[in-house]
């Protein structure tokens, strides 16, 4: 009701400056007085709108064709010339009214029937154009919105499959680590196979989510170097400096593990010395920038396309949740390879209590 209400005062206020410019000519060039001008125009531009109102829900009904059609020209036509006398008609039958006179006489003596018909033929292209092109804009809108729509659904399903890629590789790489682990130092196998238990109920508990506090992505982080230097030993250095303020931000599941993962298969595990990986996280202007930096051989050997699928997914899940705020860069030198990844904060955590993450 309400809406409708609403509807029917924005059209009554767009026809305020056809009533004022009606009640000015009828004062001008019909020499009216003001009172009589203020009822003419009344009359003539309240059953315009009355009428008008009609016409709009009408070319709801006959919407506007894809392909020229004559039969919806000619339909509009003699609508037109219905409206114009219809409109006409109602006008002087108020003048009829006001005046104490017949109808009939005010047809037979009006000096611009005339054009009072073909002011009425321009009302309702005006209305109708009016209409037709809301319609237009709202075909457009909703067209817009399904675009929108698909595209949403597209980019969760192409997320839905890098992740469901993501996990399984997660998954065998850990297994191959326990396997290897059984085969030659089976006293570490107990303590690896709880490790693994401890990230499993992490891979449990982000559910197919976008985003998850740092803080648990932090410490499945160092759950995993720690299951993966049971394998290594010595090989493998692990170095973490994180700053607090990094548990008022929220970062895609398995994107540090990723990029953790990322540095053990090309540093670590190709070198019979081993390598040192290094993490930090550092805030600033309410950013949070994480870097992973390994000093292993710099640029990534051939052969390694399911790595590749960990970095392209964290990148295309950081374009879906934080679109052109977030970035994600990667640099190879001689000293080693580092990605780095930046993301904003999210106000909704920035006053919790602070406590270092882990």
């Amino acid at each position: 009701m309400l809406k409708a209400l609403k509807r029917y005062g924005i059209v009554l206020a767009a026809w305020a400056p056809f009533f004022v410019v009606w009640m000015l000519l009828a004062m001008s060039y019909a020499r009216m007085s003001l009172r009589s001008a203020l009822f003419t125009s009344a009359i003539s531009m309240g059953t315009a709108t009355v009428l008008g109102m009609g016409v709009w829900y009408l070319c709801k009904r006959l919407p506007w064709p894809l392909r020229p059609s004559l039969r919806f020209y000619l339909a509009h036509i003699t609508l037109a010339w219905v409206y114009a006398i219809a409109w006409t008609s109602l006008i002087y039958l108020g003048e009829a009214l006001r005046q104490g006179e017949s109808i009939f006489r005010q047809y037979w003596h009006s000096a611009t029937f005339g054009w009072q018909l073909l002011t009425g033929v321009w009302i309702y292209g005006l209305f109708a154009g009016v209409s037709y092109a809301t319609q237009i804009r709202d075909r457009l809108h909703e067209k817009e919105l399904a675009e929108q729509r698909a595209e949403a659904l597209a980019n969760a399903a192409r997320l839905d499959a890098l992740r469901a890629r993501l996990n399984p590789h997660f998954l065998f790489n850990a297994l191959h680590t326990l396997a290897a682990l059984v085969k030659f130092r089976p006293e570490t196998a107990e303590e690896a196979i709880e490790r693994l238990g401890d990230m499993l109920r992490y891979t449990l508990k982000e559910d197919g989510r976008d985003l998850v506090e740092f803080s648990d992505e932090f410490e499945f982080t160092r759950q995993y170097l720690a299951f993966e230097q049971l394998r290594y030993e010595g090989r493998l250095g692990v170095q973490i400096v994180v700053e607090p303020e990094c548990r008022n931000f929220d970062v895609p599941p398995f994107s540090i593990q990723t990029l953790a993962e990322n540095a053990v298969r090309h540093a670590i595990s190709v070198r019979p010395e081993g390598g040192s990986i290094c993490i930090s996280g550092k805030c600033h202007n309410d950013r949070m920038q994480v870097s992973v930096k390994d000093d292993g051989p710099g640029e990534m050997t051939e052969g390694h396309t399911s790595h590749q699928i960990g970095l392209r997914s964290l990148r295309e899940r950081l374009v879906n949740s934080f679109g052109d705020e977030a970035s994600f860069t990667t640099h190879a030198g001689e000293d080693g390879f580092e990605a780095r990844l930046e993301v904003p904060v999210n106000p909704e955590r920035l006053y919790k209590s602070p406590g270092e993450p882990g």
